[in-house]
C-alpha cells in the first residue's frame, strides 16, 4: 500500500512539475509577442474639424465600428475580462478626462492605434479589433478621430492589466484575438477606397470595417463560440436564404429574428440600429452574394 501511495506521489508531483512548466513557457512565449515593438512610417492624415465631418465620424464610430460596446457609451472605459482565469483587461477611456488617452494624443496616436492596434509605446493593444479597423479608409477615419477628439470629458481611470494563462494559451494554441495587431499588414499598401452607397462591395466594406467577419469568419459561415454557450451565427445564404431584407433589418435594428427570436445580447444590435437604410441594403447585397456554407464544424 506505501508502494502505491509513494507512486502516486510521484505521478502527482510530475504532472504538477509538467504543468509548471509548460505554464512557464506559455506565459514567457505569449510576454514576449505581447511586448513586440512595432515600427511603420504611415502618411499622415488631415483631420477635419468642420460639423460635417465630425458627424460623419460620430456615425461611423457608433453604427460600424460601435466602439462603444468595448469602450461604453460614453467612450470613457469599461470592462473587457475580470476574473481569476482570464485576468483583468479593460477597454481603455478614450474621451480627453484623466485617465483617459483623449488627453495626449496626437492624431498620429490616433492612427497608430486605430489602424494599427499599437500604443503610443509601439507595443500592441490587446484585443483592439485592428484587424478589421485596418481597412477603414482614410477619409472615414479621419472623420471618427475628429469626433473622438470632441466627445466629453469623462474622468476615469482604469485599473492596470493582468492577462491570465488561460487567454495566453488560447492566444498560443488558436485564432483568439489577444493580439489583433499580428494580423495587419502594416506596411503594405493601403486598401482601395470603396464609393460608399447600396452597393454589393460597400456592404463587403461595412462587414469588415464593423468586424462582422471578426465573429461570423470571412465567408460569413459563423459557428464559432462567442460568448458562453453561444456559437457565432451562419450569415450565408445557407442560413438566412430564406430571409427578406424587412427580415434583416428587423434584426439589425430590433435585435428580433424573424421567428421572433431575440438574438443574443453578444449581437450589436444596440450599436446596428443606428445604421441607415442605404447601409443595412448594402449589407443584405454582399451577405445575399456570398457563397452558402455550413457554419464551422459541421
Amino acid at each position: 500500500m506505501a508502494r502505491i501511495t509513494k507512486w502516486i506521489g510521484l505521478v502527482l508531483a510530475a504532472v504538477v512539475g509538467f504543468l509548471v512548466i509548460a505554464a512557464a513557457i506559455v506565459y514567457g512565449i505569449s510576454s514576449r509577442r505581447i511586448a513586440k515593438v512595432y515600427t511603420f512610417d504611415d502618411q499622415p492624415l488631415t483631420i477635419p474639424t468642420d460639423s460635417v465631418s465630425v458627424a460623419k465620424g460620430e456615425h461611423f464610430v457608433q453604427a460600424i465600428t460601435k466602439c462603444a460596446g468595448c469602450h461604453g457609451d460614453d467612450l470613457a472605459g469599461k470592462v473587457v475580462m475580470n476574473d481569476a482565469v482570464m485576468g483583468r483587461l479593460y477597454a481603455a477611456n478614450l474621451t480627453r478626462g484623466k485617465g483617459g488617452i483623449g488627453r495626449g494624443y496626437t492624431d498620429a496616436d490616433y492612427v497608430r492605434a486605430i489602424r494599427h492596434g499599437v500604443g503610443r509605446d509601439g507595443r500592441p493593444l490587446l484585443t483592439m479589433p485592428t484587424d478589421a479597423f485596418y481597412y477603414i479608409n482614410d477619409q472615414d477615419l479621419a472623420n471618427s478621430i475628429a469626433y473622438l477628439k470632441t466627445v466629453p470629458s469623462v474622468d476615469a481611470a482604469l485599473p492596470s492589466k493582468r492577462i491570465g494563462i488561460l487567454p495566453r494559451a488560447l492566444f498560443l494554441m488558436t485564432d483568439f484575438p489577444l493580439v489583433p495587431a499580428e494580423n495587419v499588414p502594416h506596411s503594405g499598401s493601403r486598401p482601395p477606397t470603396v464609393p460608399a452607397g447600396p452597393t454589393r462591395e460597400y456592404g463587403d466594406y461595412l462587414a469588415t470595417t464593423g468586424s462582422c467577419k471578426g465573429c461570423h469568419l470571412k465567408d460569413l459561415s459563423g459557428g464559432v463560440p462567442i460568448g458562453r454557450n453561444v456559437l457565432s451565427a451562419n450569415l450565408t445564404p445557407k442560413a438566412i436564404g430564406s430571409w427578406t431584407e424587412t427580415d434583416f433589418r428587423k434584426a439589425l435594428r430590433n435585435g428580433i429574428r424573424p421567428d421572433g427570436r431575440i438574438l443574443s445580447a453578444v449581437m450589436p444590435w444596440p450599436y446596428t440600429r443606428f445604421m441607415t437604410d442605404s447601409e443595412i441594403h448594402a449589407l443584405w447585397l454582399y451577405v445575399h452574394s456570398v457563397p452558402p456554407k455550413n457554419s464551422r464544424g459541421r
